[in-house]
Order: structure tokens, then sequence, then C-alpha cells
């Protein structure tokens, strides 16, 4: 015999025509009513033989080359597994995303009826949202698509909260966009009840009912927004503004505090912008106990070498309320001082900014001055005497002509200011402005309105304090509209202790770890593991697309030893079965790892010792080089190291392994032709291409394992009680093995055999010869086998054939 064609006979060689041939007429020639025995027989059940499908399906799902034939292909291995065996539940998920996913026929029922079984609380909301606007799109009319969704939402919503509130929010669009406001109102609003993340709701609720939205629940949802990516500075600054503008100075300050952190961990190179620092300090300066702080943040800004009039004004005005007049002087002397030096300088930009105080430039303008001698160090003279400079400069700005018009006030020149504010009334200043002028002409109760809208409109401001002073001088007192403590205690309620975040770096809010059960795994040990994703910061870590995790996982795998290879993506996945992590709680995802080339890899050179390093990646990215890394840079991706060592033969040990297959030991037999159909595999390997390590060979060898599935009794033959199993799992592993007319021939023997899982099984076995006259008995199969899973993987296979 030829060494190098010990697999396939010298005599023959592989002779795909003959081959087909040879089954095709093998098939036709046994007697049919061996098939329909099975529809009288008792139901299959295996949750072994259901579990090798699920493994199959998952394959050709996630094979690099799955088009709608092999998505076909799993469907039907996959209906298979679950009519072997109804309590798979990772079948029925992978089932009803690829029938989602099969764009060439219509599966509304198949969607429909999976959907039913699969929701529970623990179901993966993206797969399960995807079916139901899978089942939308089948459908023509609104109402159609209205009624499904009713019908959906009755039967499922119960059954997984954060689904019924992503349902909720379909309906209550589709009611919106025929203008059913009041319905659709009904819907989003229980939609956000159910799932206060829901963003979507959220967002089309604003824009239908913003009336319904109050601030209490405004600020709660900006609060959520900003749990759910506390790294985002957007949602955070959101939340402080708007704190502010209801006037929790506390809260906003405490938030503008996390501000300023996470700019400096997100930028570290960077000096805190205005837009930061200035409403920082105002917030503390309206606070009744931690006024001293903005005096810090002054000192912050200055040793970043930055000045900034607007931020030194209220240092002044800090330290003149803690009654140290002598140091406020010295304040305002260094800042008048400062500012008119920079003015002065020829690179100085002039920004005569319409909100003096909160302005994100930091650019020195003659608007500033006449502001800073207005507000913050009243001086009558030096205020109109900037004032004018800024009017001459910008004519046209409402801000220069506002301050212009107060400044004329101060200095008693009521007439000069009545015509500039008639033309401009539209900011606090020209308000203040106004009221001043009213009272001046005994319109005090008009005077008295127009400062609480002048106070309405930034009531931290020093131009807000100054009407507030002259509301108290007409015996009046200022009341919010909306009552902050009224606000505060609602949300305590909602947030307890954690409505001020405290700010920790990203990497340490969460961490993940990947995790098998052992380090070293023998030829044909199944190994899977888990991510396990942990949360180690104070509020809940939520998991969504727009959060700080979204969810992603990818695993690579780097192998070394006696054959080196890196296996790029294999494994990825995207979590939504949990909306969120709880404080110091863990979740676990499963992660297949024993799959596509790894696995290829491991089956096909059992002799050969390997290391396997794992790579978990948390919402990867790709990086201008090309490397693949986390999305938040500074959370290192996570590794763990695996050995599988070669297995050691004998010919005594593998004459043992032979002799078992006589026995009745099911699960032993199907190690055995894992272990054999893994060594001809590798002897087909190693003959005909460079070996790439020391391996046993023997003349007697690849006979032996040949043998073990050709014979009579072998692992294809066996006809005894149970053996079925064993035929389809060997089959299965026989899937990467080359095929000549012998083997083919065997194969074919079990398209009579009245277990439908067997004859399935050869029929995929079969397909892989590629030879063109099987789409014959393809057609037959589809036609006249007796059972559905049968019929339907001969349609898929046939369809492929036409490809």
């Amino acid at each position: 015999m030829c060494k190098r064609a010990s697999l396939v006979s010298c005599k023959a060689g592989y002779l795909p025509v003959f081959s087909a041939l040879l089954f095709f007429v093998c098939f036709l020639s046994a007697p049919t009513p061996l098939l329909s025995r099975e529809s009288s027989a008792q139901p299959v059940l295996s949750s072994s033989v259901s579990q090798k499908f699920y493994e199959l399906a998952y394959e050709l799902a996630n094979s690099e080359d799955a088009e709608a034939p092999q998505i076909e292909q799993a469907m039907a291995f996959l209906t298979a597994a679950m009519e072997l065996d109804n309590n798979v539940r990772n079948a029925r998920a992978l089932l009803l995303k690829l029938a989602c996913r099969n764009s060439q026929q219509d599966h509304s029922e198949l969607v429909y009826s999976l959907l039913a079984n699969y929701v529970d609380e623990s179901a993966d909301v993206d797969v399960a949202k995807k079916a139901a606007v899978y089942l939308l799109a089948q459908l023509n009319t609104r109402e159609q698509r209205e009624k499904l969704l009713e019908q959906i939402l009755e039967t499922l919503g119960a059954k997984n909260v954060v689904l019924d509130s992503e349902l909720a929010t379909l309906l209550g669009q589709l009611k919106a966009e025929k203008g059913d406001l009041e319905t659709a109102e009904f819907y989003l609003m229980q939609a956000y009840k159910k799932n206060r993340y829901n963003t979507s709701a959220f967002t089309k609720l604003m824009e239908i009912k913003p009336e319904r939205i109050g601030p209490t629940i405004y600020l709660e949802r900006q609060r959520l927004a900003l749990r759910e990516n506390p790294s985002d500075i957007n949602p955070a600054l959101a939340f402080a503004q708007q704190a502010e503008r209801l006037q929790l100075y506390d809260t906003a300050a405490g938030v503008y505090e996390y501000c300023a952190s996470l700019f400096s961990y997100l930028y570290p190179s960077k000096t805190l912008p205005a837009r930061i620092y200035l409403p920082w300090a105002i917030s503390n300066y309206n606070t009744r106990q931690n006024q001293s702080k903005c005096l810090q943040i002054a000192q912050r800004i200055q040793e970043e070498g930055q000045f900034d009039l607007r931020l030194e004004a209220i240092a002044g005005k800090v330290v003149t309320k803690m009654g140290n007049g002598e140091v406020a002087t010295q304040i305002f002397q260094d800042a008048e001082k400062k500012a008119q030096q920079l003015l002065q300088d020829p690179r100085q930009n002039i920004n005569n900014s319409e909100n003096l105080q909160s302005s994100d430039s930091q650019q020195i303008s003659t608007n500033q001055l006449a502001w800073f001698y207005s507000f913050a160090l009243p001086i009558p003279d030096k205020a109109l005497h900037w004032a004018n400079k800024a009017n001459l400069a910008e004519p046209n700005s409402p801000a220069s002509r506002a301050i212009l018009a107060y400044a004329l006030i101060m200095n008693n020149q009521t007439e000069w200011a009545k015509p500039i504010i008639n033309n401009f009334q539209d900011n606090q200043i020209a308000n203040l402005t106004l009221a001043q002028i009213q009272l001046a002409q005994g319109q005090k109760d008009l005077a008295i309105e127009t400062l609480k809208t002048a106070i309405a409109r930034d009531p931290g401001s020093f131009a807000a304090e100054r009407a507030k002073e002259i509301l108290t001088q007409q015996g009046q007192q200022y009341t919010p509209p909306i009552d902050p403590d009224t606000v505060l205690n609602m949300l305590e309620k909602v947030f307890e202790q954690t409505l001020v975040p405290v700010f920790t770096p990203a990497e340490n809010m969460f961490s993940a770890q990947l995790n098998i059960r052992g380090d070293e795994f023998p030829f044909g040990s199944e190994f899977n593991g888990n991510v396990e994703i942990t949360n180690n910061s104070a509020e809940p870590l939520v998991i969504s697309d727009d959060a700080l995790f979204k969810g992603n996982i990818r695993i690579d795998a780097d192998i070394s030893g006696d054959i080196n290879r890196k296996i790029s993506n294999l494994s990825s996945e995207k979590i939504r079965t949990a909306l969120f992590i709880e404080p110091g709680r863990s979740i676990l995802i499963p992660v297949r790892l024993l799959t596509g080339k790894l696995r290829e890899i491991l089956v096909t050179y059992p002799q050969a010792t390997l290391v396997i390093d794992f790579t978990l990646y948390l919402d990867p990215v790709t990086t201008n080089q090309g490397n693949i890394t986390n999305r938040l840079t500074n959370l290192q991706p996570t590794r763990l190291r695996i050995k599988r060592p070669g297995i050691k033969l004998t010919g005594q040990y593998l004459r043992s392994r032979f002799n078992l297959i006589s026995k009745e030991n099911i699960n032993e037999k199907i190690k055995i032709a894992r272990l054999f159909t893994s060594l001809l595999r590798e002897q087909h390997e190693m003959l005909n291409n460079k070996p790439l390590y020391k391996f046993m060979y023997a003349d007697w060898m690849v006979p032996l394992l040949r043998n073990s599935l050709l014979h009579e009794t072998g692992l294809l033959h066996n006809s005894t009680n149970g053996h079925w199993i064993v035929k389809v799992h060997t089959m299965a592993e026989m899937l990467s093995l080359p095929l000549d007319y012998e083997l083919i021939s065997a194969v074919a023997k079990n398209l009579h055999d009245t277990n439908w899982t067997v004859r399935m099984m050869a029929v995929y076995l079969l397909s892989k010869t590629n030879d063109r006259n099987f789409d014959k008995l393809l057609e037959w199969t589809a036609k006249n086998d007796p059972s559905k899973p049968v019929r339907d993987l001969a349609i898929a296979l046939g369809r492929s054939s036409l490809r």
C-alpha cells in the first residue's frame, strides 16, 4: 500500500462521479417500506444528538461564508435539535435569530411560535425585539402592525419588563404616526415607567407631549443618562445645568465637580474649560456652606496658567461675604490690573459674549469689564466708561446695549437708558434695567413682575442677585416657580445617596474575567467558558448601546506549541440578557470556545501538544495601527491560558479502543469515533504535507482506523439498540475527513436507516462530496423522506448546490 494514499484506496483513487452513482443506486435499490416504518415508531429523543445538531448549526451560522443556503441548513438542524430535546434553549434562541436573518422566505409562523416560547426574564432582549420587528415587516398596513404589536404585548409583555418597554415604544410610535397622540402618550409613558433607561420612549414623549414631562422627571432622566454612561461628559453637564436652573445649587456644585474630574480624566493635557469651572464656581457661590470652594476653583485655574475676570469676580464676592474686605479689595485690584493688561495685548481677540457670566470664552472683553464694574465691584463711572467702549465696538450686540443701559441707570441717566431698552429687552440685564426704569416711573407692580422675570432667566447670576435685592427693597421676596426642596426630596427617594455621583475612573467601575473550569484539557475534552462581568461601582452598571459598557464581547485565540496559529474573533456576542448589574454583583455570560478554526485544529491534530491563550475584549475597536483593543483603552483586555497535551498513542491502546466498539457503552463508542476519525484526518494531513511535529505512524494504523468505520459491526453499521446515536456522532466527526468511495459507500447505507436523525446526518455528510450527481438524491429525499427535518435539510442543500 502506498503510504501517502493510505486514506484513499490506491485501486480507485478519489472518484466523485463513481461514488455518487454508487450511493445513489444503493439508495434507490433499498425497499421503501423501510422508511415508512418510522411513522409508527415512538418519538426519537436524545439530548446528545440534539446538542450535536445544535453544534453543527452554530458552526454553519457563524462560518465566514454563511449565506442564505447555510442559514437554511442551520435552521434545519436546529429544528431537528428541538424535536430531539425540547428544552434546548440555546437552539431556540439561535433558530429565532436565523429565521429573522433569512430574507429568502417568510418565516412569520415559525418566528411567532419561537418568540412565544423564548421570552422570559432572562431572554436576550435584542433577539426578541428583532423577532418582533421582523414580524411587523412582513405585514402590509399600519393597522395590521398595531394589532400584532398589541397581541404580542398582551401575550409576552409581562414575561420580560425590558422587552415590554421596547414593544410599548414601538406601538406608541405607530400610534403617533397616525396622529393618535393620546394613545401614543399612554404606551410611551408605560414604556418609560417599565424601563427608565428607554431613551427612545422618553424622547418621543418629549416630542409629542412635552407638557407631561415635569422638571422632576426631566432631571431624573438626565441623572439616569449620567448613570448609563458616567464617562460621557455631555449628560453630566446637562444634569448639572438643569440642577442649577432649578436652583439645586448643592447638587449642581457636586455634579460640576464631577464634570471637572471627568474632564481631567478624559483630557489630561488640557486645561479646564470655562463651561465647567464658571458654573461650578457660581453654583458653589449660591450654596450656604460651600462658598469657600470658589476660592479653590479660582486657585486651580490660576495654577493651570489661566485668567478669567469672571471667576476672579466670584472669588472677590465670596471673600466679601466672608467679611474679609482687605483680601477682597486685593483680589478685585489684581483682577482689574490683569484684565486691562490683557485687553491691551494685540493678540487678544475681543469677544463681547451674550452670557457675560458663563460664556465658554476666556478672552477678556470690554463687555466683561463693564459687567465687572456693574455687578462685581460696582463703580458707576467705570461701568459707563467700559460700557461705552463695548457699545462702540459692537453697537448691534444685545449684550453690549443692555450693559450700556444698565450703566446709564447706575449713573442716574434714566432718559438715555429708555430708548436703548425699548429696542433690546431679551436678556437678563435688559430686564433688570427695565425694572429700574419702571420703578423710577412709579410702576411698582410692573417693575416687580419684570424683576421676577429677570431673576427667572438665571437665578444664580450676579444680575439676579441684584434683582433680588431690589425686590426685597420693594417688600417682596422671590419665590421660585418650582420648589427646589420638593424636587430634591423626590430625587433623593429615587437615587438616595448616589444623587450626586462620585467620580471613578471608567476602568475601575467594572471588571471582566474569562473563566474556564480547568487549565489542561486532554484530547476529546469538551471545554467552554463564561465571561464574568462584575460591577465594582456604587451604582447599577447599565448595559445598552448608550452605556459605558455596550455589551459587546469578543474572544481571540493564540495557539502555540507544536502548531502556531492566531485566530481572530473566535467568538463574539452582544449581551442583552440583563439591563444592568447591581453594585457589587456579577453576571455570567456563557461563551462557546470550542468552535471554528480552534475546534478544527484540535480535532485535526490529536497528537499535537498545544498552548492556547485566549484574549477577551469588551466593546472591541480597531486602532489606527490595525490592532484590536477595548473601547475603554485604560481597561486592559483579559487573558487566560489553557493547555491541550497531545494524546500518547501505543499499539496496545489503539487496539483496546478498537475492541471496545463491540461493547454496549454508547458514550465510550462516541469517544472512540471522535479519536479514530481525528487520527485518520491527522494521518492524511501529515502524510500529504510537511509534518508539523513528531507523531505516531504505523502501516497497520490506517487499516485499523478505517475498519472501525467500515466493518459490519463498526461505528457506521452497528444496528444494535441505541446505536443510532453513535452513527450520528460518527458521521458528524467525519465531516472534516476526506471521503473515498469505500467511506462514501459505508455512509450511503445509512440513507436507509429507519431513524431519521441517521438519514439526516448521512445526507448532510454525503453533500460534502461536491458531486453534482448527488442532486438527484437530494431531490428524491426532499420529496419522499417521511421526516420533515430530513426533507427540510435536503431542500436547503439542494438550494446550496444551485449556487
